[in-house]
């Protein structure tokens, strides 16, 4: 019978990350069409020459797109991941040595260099370019869907509509407020319509009150998205089968 030997281990191993990483595995396929080569020339201008070194944006970003594309909810989270899943290390770059960033440095990116930058946008845009060029987009279909999300806003404390005004911001706001509100432009705050609002959050003004769900009412957004169809059979496992229905087109959201 075979015993594992508990013995003081190796000084040195022998060891390819490349290798640990399945040639199936999500995140090849990823890396084998994602650009990000221009982000260090775009974000330049962004970041001092002199103090200490930065943390690679590049990195940051990838390590978002595995947040984004394996449904990992937080950053904490995807920081525990990162640490000892070796496909995700390799995606980003990582050697089996290479710390992680803490998870407040996206927090910290996220409302300096890239809100300034504008660079999730860049991003996006530069994935719906390469779509374009790859013909997953022919202009030639959109659809649009609407969704009600559920704000975190206090019903109980809501005034009427027709004493609301974009100046009426309390004193006490905390500055997270504050900043948020600056962001708002005029449609947000109801001028896309003429209809006053029966009630407003003032902590959330941009939530409106709506009862579209045939319940007691609530502060929700409506979130409106427009993308481009495609018809086209889905590779791998969602391969169209003789006689089973006409497979779902594909959405690029805008």
């Amino acid at each position: 019978m075979g015993r594992l030997n508990h013995d003081q281990g190796e000084f040195f191993y022998s060891f390819r990350l490349d290798e640990a990483v399945p040639d199936d595995h999500p995140v090849r396929a990823i890396a084998a069409v994602l650009d990000l080569s221009w982000v260090h020339a775009e974000l330049a201008p962004f970041y001092p020459k002199i103090g200490r070194p930065s943390i690679d944006p590049v990195l940051m970003i990838r390590m978002l797109i595995v947040g984004y594309a394996f449904a990992i909810r937080s950053e904490r989270a995807l920081c525990r991941e990162m640490r000892v899943n070796l496909a995700y290390r390799w995606f980003c770059g990582l050697s089996i040595e290479d710390k992680i960033p803490d998870h407040s440095a996206f927090s910290r990116i996220r409302h300096e260099r890239f809100r300034e930058s504008d660079m999730f946008r860049r991003v996006f845009e530069r994935v719906v370019e390469a779509c374009i060029a790859a013909g997953l987009v022919g202009g030639e279909g959109f659809a649009v869907d609407a969704s009600l999300i559920v704000a975190d806003a206090n019903k109980q404390r809501s005034i009427p509509g027709t004493e609301w005004k974009k100046t009426c911001l309390a004193e006490t706001a905390s500055r997270a407020t504050r900043e948020y509100l600056a962001t708002l432009d005029d449609a947000a705050f109801g001028a896309a319509s003429d209809v006053t609002p029966k009630f407003v959050s003032p902590s959330d003004p941009a939530a409106q009150w709506t009862g579209a769900m045939r319940g007691p009412a609530f502060f929700a957004y409506a979130d409106n998205c427009a993308g481009a169809l495609l018809q086209r059979a889905a590779p791998n496992r969602w391969t169209h089968r003789p006689g089973a229905p006409p497979l779902p087109s594909r959405l690029i959201s805008s």
